[in-house]
């Protein structure tokens, strides 16, 4: 019989050892139990270990019961990692406390029972997958296998590489994640990998915007769901995953960027998480979740008098877009071609879409009133927009020719990039910075943000739906606006817009 290679053995799963019986270790256990491995359970918690596999048992029963039936010849629990059969080629995933020193004690004690052909997997989301490889005898054997919860539910698995990582194992690794059932995207050990440091603009310029007075917190989730296409708004999410885990979160991948202000975390939040106000767990975070029925109705701007013709200025994809939803308005060309696309209502004023100005400072270069619109995902579909504007009247035209296409328009201060502009291009800013610095690539950013966090579309996806040159023109204004080094632009980014210039 020929002899089975590390790579066939890791394939075939002779035996996977799962450290840490808690909600991350049970779903990793199953998802290799739905595999086909023989799984060892670890916890020094025996009635943790009892819960788990009831829990893993209970799952599998609802959706594998082939499987289920199968649990009690496939998985082990042990109180001690030292009760688990010695298989050489075994892959050891820790999902355990995010300490450094704990996850140390438990992969040196996975070499010395296992030996030095085993895997050591670390599960961490914020701890550096080199650090953690430093602090063993064999830093060579260690890589990122970070899951997200609910693992069964969640495709993606973040890969990473410290720096001792071979690229063969990373690869082998990435082999056995997706006989999982998994989609992988391959990332260099850096502070929040991909997912957490990308969606970080997420929660920050939210936070930000909401600081400013900008909006509510319940107007800005609406915006964002229904303008941007999430399924969840920033504020219900860290009401989900915990106002006070969020804040963790931001504040490490902060301080390990050195306090980078892209990566500030939130006075606001951080009274929040002072009070004890950590989310649905509490009862309280940013909503009062002891409060039933439906959320703030959006304050949505009464549409006035619909112009009969207008003229578009230049061409902007998502003021075409809404001109040709809205049936029997005349829409004639313009002469010309401007460096800010707009819409010319006649007397009323002016409309454009965000370019991160304010729409005082718009109304000043064009000499009109003023009403801008934000960006949004697809502007063949949307349904609500936010605006500002310089004066009521621009506003309610606006309004009127926008409820002809089945677009409502909310009114909020007047707010540089306004919400999904703003928000969206921040990530995408980061998404370019990740790629651009060797943390991943493009399509690996763009596979663990759809994946890891439900995003609409990558932040590679938006940007070329919305043109790199806007995205950096939206940036770079708000730079100008605020004087923050926040909102400086990725060298990646700005040559990319170049190259777009040139093409």
């Amino acid at each position: 019989m020929p002899a089975v290679t590390r790579k066939e053995a890791l394939l075939r799963g002779r035996h996977v050892c799962v450290v840490g019986a808690g909600t991350m270790g049970r779903g990793i256990a199953q998802v290799a139990l739905q595999a086909g491995h023989a799984v060892t359970l670890v916890d020094p918690e025996e009635r943790q270990l009892e819960a788990a596999v009831a829990d893993i048992g209970s799952r599998l029963a609802k959706r594998h019961p082939e499987i289920a039936e199968a649990v009690g010849a496939l998985l082990v629990t042990a109180a001690d990692l030292t009760a688990a059969e010695a298989h050489p080629d075994t892959v050891v995933v820790e999902a355990v406390v995010e300490d450094l020193a704990v996850k140390h004690a438990v992969f040196g004690a996975a070499l010395a029972h296992f030996g030095t052909s085993c895997v050591l997997a670390t599960n961490t989301s914020s701890l550096s997958v080199t650090a953690i490889a430093a602090g063993t005898a064999a830093p060579e054997r260690v890589v990122g296998m970070h899951f997200f919860n609910p693992v069964p539910a969640m495709r993606l698995v973040e890969v990473v590489r410290g720096l001792d990582t071979p690229e063969q194992l990373a690869a082998d690794i990435g082999e056995l994640a997706e006989s999982w059932g998994k989609q992988v995207a391959h990332v260099r050990s850096a502070p929040g990998f991909i997912v957490n440091r990308v969606a970080r603009p997420y929660y920050g310029e939210a936070l930000r915007l909401l600081e400013e007075r900008a909006a509510s917190h319940s107007t800005i989730d609406q915006v964002l769901r229904e303008a941007g296409g999430f399924r969840m708004g920033p504020f219900e999410l860290m009401d989900l995953i915990g106002v006070e885990v969020n804040d963790t979160v931001t504040r490490t991948v902060w301080e390990a960027f050195n306090y980078d202000p892209r990566f500030a975390p939130s006075q606001l939040q951080a009274e929040l998480v002072a009070a004890g106000r950590h989310g649905r767990k509490t009862g309280r975070g940013f909503y009062d979740h002891s409060r039933t029925g439906s959320p703030d109705p959006l304050p949505l701007v009464q549409p006035g008098p619909v112009p009969t013709s207008v003229t578009l200025h230049g061409h902007d994809e998502q003021l075409a877009a809404l001109v040709r939803r809205a049936p029997g308005l005349g829409c004639q060309a313009g002469a010309g071609s401007p460096a800010r696309p707009y819409l010319d209502l006649g007397e009323p004023g002016v409309m454009l879409v965000t370019r991160g100005r304010t729409a005082a400072a718009e109304s000043e270069l064009l000499g009109r009133p003023v009403v801008v619109l934000d960006r949004c995902l697809d502007p063949e579909s949307v349904t609500t927009l936010a605006a500002s504007a310089t004066s009521t009247q621009p506003l309610d035209a606006a309004a009127g020719l926008l409820a002809g296409a089945g677009v409502g328009l909310v009114a909020i201060k007047d707010a540089p990039g306004l919400l999904v502009g703003r928000v969206v291009s921040m990530i995408v800013n980061e998404a370019w910075e990740a790629v651009h610095v060797g943390v991943a690539d493009a399509d690996d950013v763009d596979t663990a943000m759809t994946l890891g966090t439900n995003y609409p579309a990558g932040p590679f996806e938006w940007c070329r739906r919305w043109g790199t040159a806007n995205v950096l023109a939206l940036l770079d204004a708000l730079l100008v606006e605020y004087g923050d080094p926040r909102y400086r632009a990725s060298q990646a980014l700005r040559a990319a817009a170049r190259a777009e210039a040139r093409a």
